[in-house]
């Protein structure tokens, strides 16, 4: 694990392997420690995986009031910049997806491909916005506890909840262990994010749209039309998986993201040196 100083405060990730880079972006209320599988898998497959926390989670602590998704979006550039990194696959899940849609708006030419996972581009209506910043404010003041066993099956599928305990325990480990004022701050952000749908139009590069089967969010709708949006997209409904198939339905989610990668010009044979990242 490793720690950058940025003007939107410290940043952290870890950085795992050598070769052609997968960046990963969480998502809401979880850590860079959900990407543990896809470390497993991919860094053995000689690809260097980089995992970046969210500004307000994990080892990227915040004091601020809010934190925009452009400066989410920010926080990922300068790891990215940090770690010497000029071409890289973009994966974000959820809220990290809409990270990864504005970060390749921002630096299109240093983004080899993206894979969006259970997130949607298109505006949240006014009282989803409402409803985010009153969460926002209620996890400020009573903390992520409570919540989390509320989110729990939101975020997983029944069965996940049910069947699969080791899930299941890593996804309350990570919420119960989130910082509430980061979060909060983190989640006003995301209240108040512009409609990313131009974003998904105007990415020019090949893209990944996964989406699990009992995704509570999506209900078979909104993975399907941010696939539309994108320009060059495949689309991936991993069964028996609710709103976090990579934890849920690792082995997968990694054969889909293994196809795609090897679908795409991103060669395995251009191996670089992983960097030292100065006063890190």
């Amino acid at each position: 694990m490793s720690i950058l100083t940025t003007e939107f405060g410290p940043v952290g990730f870890s950085d795992h392997g050598t070769g052609p880079a997968l960046v990963f972006v969480h998502g809401f209320l979880f850590d860079k420690r959900m990407w543990q599988p896809q470390i497993d898998h991919f860094v053995p497959l000689g690809y260097r995986v980089i995992c970046v926390d969210m500004v307000g989670f994990g080892d990227s602590a915040t004091d601020a009031n809010i934190v925009l998704m452009a400066d989410q979006s920010r926080a990922v550039a300068a790891v990215v910049d940090a770690c010497s990194v000029d071409s890289a696959v973009l994966i974000g899940y959820s809220m990290g997806g809409q990270v990864v849609l504005d970060f390749a708006d921002r630096r299109p030419g240093q983004v080899a491909a993206v894979v969006l996972s259970d997130t949607f581009a298109s505006l949240d209506p006014d009282q989803g916005r409402a409803a985010r910043l009153a969460l926002a404010d209620r996890l400020e003041y009573e903390g992520v506890r409570d919540y989390a066993e509320e989110f729990l099956p939101l975020v997983l599928s029944e069965r996940s909840v049910r069947e699969r305990a080791a899930v299941a325990d890593r996804a309350r480990e990570m919420m119960v262990d989130a910082h509430p004022a980061g979060a909060a701050a983190a989640l006003r952000g995301r209240a108040l994010r512009p409609d990313y749908t131009g974003n998904a139009r105007r990415v020019s590069v090949a893209a990944l749209v996964v989406v699990g089967a009992e995704d509570a969010f999506d209900r078979g709708v909104l993975g399907t039309e941010l696939a539309e949006n994108l320009p060059q997209s495949q689309l991936t409904v991993i069964a028996e998986a609710g709103h976090t198939p990579s934890m849920e339905r690792p082995y997968a989610f990694n054969t889909a993201l293994s196809e795609f990668l090897h679908s795409i010009p991103f060669p395995l044979d251009i191996v670089g040196e992983k960097t030292t990242v100065p006063g890190v």
